[in-house]
C-alpha cells in the first residue's frame, strides 16, 4: 500500500510499482531534511542517505559481494586487502569499505575515496532498474555519518541513473505527445545544478510552454527524464503567470553541458558569484525582499519575476557543488529561503501591496502598527543596526554598514556614537569625505552638548584643512570641558604654527 501524502508532495513509504525511484529521491531532495530512504527488493536492502536534501551516498546489505569486482577494476586485487575490505563491507555497509581501505594503507586516500564513491554510484544506478519492491523514508535527527560523499548534484546523479535504463520495447510514452511542457515553476527544482547532455540541452532550450512535446523532441524519453528529475513540468499551470516573464532556456538555468568548453571568464564569474553570496548573507538578518533580489523598491511588477528567478539560480543550494562555494551550505540554504519568501511576497499585486505596507511600518525586525510609530522599538532597531554596522566594518563591508547607520541616526538621533561612527564609515570612501563632515555638522547642531561629536568634527575639519571651523569646534569642546587635554593640545599646536 502506498502511504504517500496526497497533494503534499511528501512520501513516507510505499511500493516501487506505484512510485518510481526517481520520484522517491526527488521528493526527499525537495524536503531539505536529513533522511535515510530504505528500498527493499528480493531480500536486498539498499539505503540512500540525504544530508539536508542532498543525496550523499548509497549502500547495500549485499555490497560486500561487489567489493571484489570493484577493487579488481581499480587494480587493487591484493588478497589481504580484498579479504579485509570484504569483511568490513559485510559488517558495516556504507562505511566498512572506506575504513578498510584507509586502515590498510595499501592505497592512497584519494584512491580509497574513489573506490567507495564508485561502489555507491554502482548501487544507486543499478537500483533504477528495480521495478518491484518497497520503500520507507526515515527522518534522521543528525546528518548521516558518511565517510565519502558523492561529488555530484542530485540532478546529475538522477539523470545518469535514468540514462542507463534500457529501452523497453513497445512501451508507450509516459508524456502525452500533445502536452505542452513548461520549465518547472518550482524554484528549487527548476534551478538544480546538473551536468546535461547536448541533446538534453536542446530540449530545455525548446521548451516555451507553447510547443507540444512531439515538436520539442522526437525521443520523448529525454523529456521524460527531465520531468522525472524535476526540470520540466507537464500539466496545468500554477495560475500565477510565473513562466511567461521568467527567462527560459539553458543559458538561464543552473546547468552545464557535458563536453562544452568553459567560458574564458568562468573563474572570474565564479569569484563574483561567491562574493555576492557572502556579501548578501552577511546582511541577511536585516535586509528586505527587494534587497535580497537586488532591485529598488519602486521596481515595476514585470521586473520582479526575472529578479526572483535570477537570484534563485545564484542562491540555489546546489551551488555548494562549486569549488568557490564549497563551504557555503548554511549561507545558500538561508539565502534561497529568503528568495522563496520574496517569490511569495511578489506573486501578485495584492501580496506585494501587503508586503510593502509591512515595510512602511518603520521597523526592521519588530512589529509596529501601520500608521503609528513606536519610539522604544525604533531605538531598539537603531541599537541593533549600530551593532551590526560595527561587525560589517570589521569585515570591510562598508556600504551596508553605511545603510545601517543612516537608519540608526534617523531612528535614534540622540546617540552621539551613531553619528560619529556614520561619519567614520563615510570617511572610508574618498568620495564621501565631505559628506562625513556634513554629517558631523548635523550631529553638532543636534547634540551641541556632546564632546565626542565636537572632537570628531574638529578631526574632520583638520583632514580638510579647514582651520577656522576646526578651531571653533575645539573651543566648543573647551566650553563643555575646560580641562580636555585633546582640545587643549590641538589648539596649542595650531597657535605654535600660526604665522605672527
Amino acid at each position: 500500500m502506498d502511504t504517500s501524502k496526497a497533494g503534499g508532495g511528501v512520501l513516507s513509504g510505499g511500493t516501487l510499482e506505484k512510485t518510481e525511484l526517481a520520484e522517491i529521491l526527488r521528493t526527499a531532495y525537495r524536503a531539505r531534511k536529513n533522511a535515510q530512504v530504505l528500498v527493499s527488493s528480493r531480500g536486498e536492502e539498499r539505503s540512500f542517505w540525504f544530508n539536508r536534501g542532498r543525496l550523499v551516498s548509497a549502500s547495500s546489505n549485499r555490497e560486500a559481494q561487489l567489493v571484489g569486482d570493484l577493487l579488481r577494476a581499480f587494480g587493487l586485487a591484493d588478497e589481504s586487502v580484498l579479504f579485509t575490505a570484504f569483511e568490513r563491507a559485510l559488517s558495516d555497509p556504507g562505511r566498512g569499505l572506506a575504513n578498510a581501505l584507509r586502515e590498510s594503507g595499501a592505497v592512497a586516500s584519494y584512491v580509497a575515496d574513489a573506490c567507495v564513491r564508485a561502489l555507491a554510484e554502482k548501487i544507486l544506478y543499478s537500483t533504477f532498474q528495480w521495478n518491484a519492491g518497497t520503500f520507507t523514508v526515515m527522518p534522521l535527527e543528525d546528518p548521516p555519518d558518511i565517510p565519502v560523499a558523492f561529488d555530484q548534484s542530485n540532478a546529475t546523479l538522477l539523470l545518469e541513473g535514468l540514462r542507463r535504463l534500457p529501452p523497453v520495447i513497445g512501451a508507450l510514452p509516459k508524456i502525452d505527445p500533445k502536452a505542452k511542457p513548461i520549465l518547472s515553476p518550482d524554484l528549487l527544482l527548476r534551478y538544480q545544478h546538473a551536468v546535461i547532455t547536448p541533446e538534453e540541452a536542446e530540449v530545455l532550450d525548446a521548451i516555451d510552454g507553447s510547443k507540444p512535446a512531439a515538436d520539442i523532441c522526437l525521443d520523448l524519453r529525454i523529456l521524460e527524464r527531465l520531468r522525472a528529475v524535476g526540470f520540466v513540468s507537464v500539466g496545468a499551470r500554477t495560475g500565477k503567470g510565473d513562466d511567461a516573464p521568467a527567462p527560459g532556456g539553458v543559458a538561464f538555468l543552473n546547468v552545464e553541458i557535458a563536453g562544452a568548453p568553459p567560458s574564458p571568464r568562468m573563474s572570474e564569474a565564479l569569484e563574483q558569484h561567491a562574493r555576492l553570496v557572502w556579501n548578501t548573507y552577511r546582511r541577511l538578518d536585516w535586509i528586505n525582499a527587494y534587497e535580497v533580489l537586488g532591485v529598488p523598491e519602486n521596481s515595476q511588477d514585470a521586473d520582479l519575476r526575472p529578479a526572483v528567478h535570477d537570484r534563485a539560480r545564484l542562491f540555489h543550494p546546489d551551488n555548494v557543488i562549486r569549488a568557490t562555494l564549497g563551504d557555503a551550505t548554511e549561507a545558500l540554504e538561508a539565502l534561497f529561503a529568503k528568495v522563496q519568501e520574496a517569490d511569495k511576497a511578489f506573486s501578485s499585486t495584492a501580496s506585494r501591496e501587503s508586503y510593502d505596507r509591512s515595510l512602511n511600518r518603520g521597523t526592521m525586525s519588530a512589529p509596529v502598527s501601520f500608521g503609528q510609530t513606536n519610539p522604544e522599538i525604533q531605538r531598539q532597531v537603531a541599537k541593533a543596526n549600530y551593532q551590526r554596522a560595527r561587525t560589517l566594518v570589521e569585515m570591510e563591508d562598508f556600504y551596508p554598514a553605511f545603510e545601517m547607520l543612516r537608519q540608526a541616526v534617523e531612528f535614534d538621533p540622540e546617540k552621539a556614537e551613531y553619528w560619529t561612527f556614520l561619519a567614520k564609515v563615510q570617511g572610508k570612501n574618498p568620495k564621501w569625505v565631505r559628506q562625513a563632515t556634513e554629517t558631523l555638522r548635523r550631529a553638532a547642531a543636534r547634540l551641541p552638548e556632546s564632546i565626542e561629536v565636537w572632537l570628531a568634527l574638529a578631526d574632520a575639519c583638520a583632514s580638510e584643512r579647514n582651520e577656522v571651523e576646526r578651531i571653533k569646534a575645539l573651543r566648543e569642546v573647551l566650553k563643555l570641558d575646560p580641562s580636555n587635554r585633546k582640545a587643549t593640545k590641538a589648539l596649542a599646536e595650531i597657535a605654535a604654527v600660526k604665522p605672527r
